[in-house]
């Protein structure tokens, strides 16, 4: 998956100026952050310069958008449609935004952002777009007022927040949810936890499952495991240089929920694990509600072919 060429073209014009040493300099510093992310004090701001936000759109952005893009698409597959207004909290750069145009078309759009810099950056990346309408609100989302939207999200930034302000946040990113709600977690067992502890909240609220789980079940994943997916990113040359790395493309992983105010259809199972091609049958490990198990798809079946080019996170129908 690529970010949108006109996204592309707007970062590249942002470090277009900037030494490339520099620039891999920021994004190293912040790539070891990121990585002992679960190690800082909650709310402990992980972009401290305009360098390092600017890095950030090389080195994060593309990843970002990705996962995002991914869990909208399972989102709507599961029933979730008519989206064309967003509110996004901790939006950065407007990942959410630029994914949120791809998968549904979104026009309008309200983002909350408590840093200056990324707020910043968004208008610029934005700079051209005319079939989006965007308004910025730079404040900490835990006081912003939430503008009332279809689709409201919060992607990659509870985690920021003590566990009983990132629950009180669910509460009220639901208030102001009128269709859905889409919360993405980084895929590590700490952000898969977050991920249940506000399933849970939101059952109790009545909310309605649409991805990625059957369900709103009590989820049958053992202890020592976690529920996660994987959006492949290409690499730009940038991307690889900052990255030290030679491969044309990165596997971003990420855990996510979505739920509705009306009664989604979300998948009878879902893919969970990387199917197994055998001769002439195909593994697919898939989560139900009836909880985990390996469908074994043989060449007699008419969905053999389908099962032959599945990947993680899709839907399958029993």
């Amino acid at each position: 998956m690529q970010m949108p060429p006109a996204l592309q073209s707007a970062v590249d014009a942002l470090l277009r100026d900037e030494p490339p040493g520099a620039v891999r300099a920021a994004a190293e510093a912040l790539s070891q952050r990121y990585r002992q992310g679960e190690k800082h004090p909650a709310g402990q701001r992980l972009l401290r310069s305009d360098g390092e936000m600017r890095a950030y759109c090389a080195f994060r952005m593309p990843a970002t958008y990705a996962a995002l893009v991914r869990a909208m698409e399972m989102a709507r597959g599961s029933g979730v449609q008519q989206i064309r207004t967003l509110t996004d909290v901790g939006s950065g750069t407007g990942s959410a935004l630029w994914a949120a145009r791809e998968v549904f078309g979104v026009s309008c759009a309200a983002l909350i952002e408590r840093e200056a810099g990324m707020v910043a950056l968004a208008k610029r990346l934005l700079e051209g777009v005319e079939d989006v309408s965007a308004s910025w609100t730079q404040q900490d989302m835990r006081t912003a007022d939430l503008p009332p939207a279809d689709l409201v999200s919060a992607s990659f930034c509870l985690g920021e927040l003590a566990q009983q302000d990132a629950l009180e946040m669910v509460r009220r990113l639901w208030q102001a949810a009128r269709g859905a709600l889409l919360i993405v977690e980084p895929g590590t067992p700490a952000g898969y936890a977050r991920i249940r502890s506000y399933a849970a909240l939101l059952r109790e609220l009545g909310a309605h499952m649409a991805a990625p789980c059957p369900s709103f079940a009590d989820c049958p994943i053992k202890a020592e495991d976690w529920c996660h997916f994987t959006a492949r990113v290409e690499r730009t040359g940038l991307h690889r240089y900052l990255k030290d790395g030679s491969l044309p493309y990165e596997d971003e992983k990420f855990s996510f929920l979505a739920v509705t105010r009306e009664p989604a259809t979300p998948a009878a199972a879902r893919i969970r694990r990387r199917p197994l091609v055998r001769s002439g049958y195909v593994e697919l490990p898939v989560c139900a509600a009836q909880g985990e198990r390996i469908l074994k798809v043989t060449k007699k079946h008419p969905a053999y072919k389908r099962a032959r080019k599945s990947q993680v996170g899709d839907g399958w129908e029993e």
